[in-house]
């Protein structure tokens, strides 16, 4: 099923978007609602969502620079925009962000699932010259992409610069990593990271210097991603591996 999630300010709009739109019949599951568009852009980040829709106005953080994220980082999202007739034309905005369209918050109900199944198929076709892939190219890039991975994995990785670099549109890649491995592109790129770094800790690196070698610039962030995917932090890692040592 396809994973949706909503963002408004007004809990009313939550609610009739939650109980008033037949997800399942959409072959689709909400799985996050979000009151603020930096609450929702966290949920996108950590969660990878296949469609968002978000209201144009919203404490925090606006529809529109959740979209402008989204397209910058060339996230596999589709955004569907939910404006009242009086933010209409500041949605138009919105246009050079790649959304999928605009619906004006009195229609929603009505709207909602053509705007949605609209969503389905830009997701479910390759695009960039990707259209009428046959099994054979569909390997081709998938190994190309494969390669690129195990080649630059330490590197300070972007969608877009992977895309630039194997010559196919990002937002495609990320979905046949998907369906080729079961895993996102990024979760597959960190645990590589990771895995990397456990290496550094057990020949004696520093943690900062692990951190650069490994791609990542912020020693914080770093230990953030280092507990999520290990359960424990880098430094909670090398006192185990010392502990381990003296027994």
């Amino acid at each position: 099923m396809w994973k949706v999630m909503v963002a408004d300010d007004e809990t009313y709009m939550l609610e009739a978007m939650e109980k008033l739109i037949d997800w399942k019949k959409l072959d689709c599951q909400l799985v996050y609602k979000a009151e603020n568009g930096q609450e929702l852009l966290e949920q996108i980040k950590n969660s990878a969502p296949d469609i968002v829709i978000t209201d144009i106005k919203m404490p925090l953080m606006s529809g529109i620079q959740v979209a402008q994220y989204v397209y910058e980082h060339m996230l596999p999202v589709k955004i569907i925009i939910l404006s009242a007739y009086a933010d209409f034309e500041y949605a138009q905005e919105a246009i050079e962000y790649d959304v999928c369209g605009y619906i004006v918050k009195t229609s929603v109900i009505e709207m909602l699932p053509g705007m949605i199944q609209k969503a389905i198929r830009k997701l479910s076709v390759p695009q960039e010259g990707e259209k009428g892939s046959g099994e054979y190219q569909i390997d081709d890039i998938f190994g190309r992409l494969q390669k690129y991975i195990d080649e630059h994995y330490t590197d300070k990785l972007t969608l877009q610069q992977i895309a630039y670099d194997i010559h196919a549109n990002g937002s495609y890649l990320s979905r046949l990593y998907k369906m080729k491995t079961g895993q996102n592109l990024f979760d597959a790129i960190n645990k590589k990271k990771l895995e990397k770094a456990k290496e550094y800790i057990r020949t004696g690196n520093k943690i900062y210097e692990i951190a650069q070698k490994v791609g990542f610039d912020d020693v914080s962030y770093f230990s953030r991603v280092f507990r999520k995917y290990e359960g424990c932090s880098p430094r909670e890692y090398e006192k185990k591996l010392q502990e381990a040592k003296k027994r």
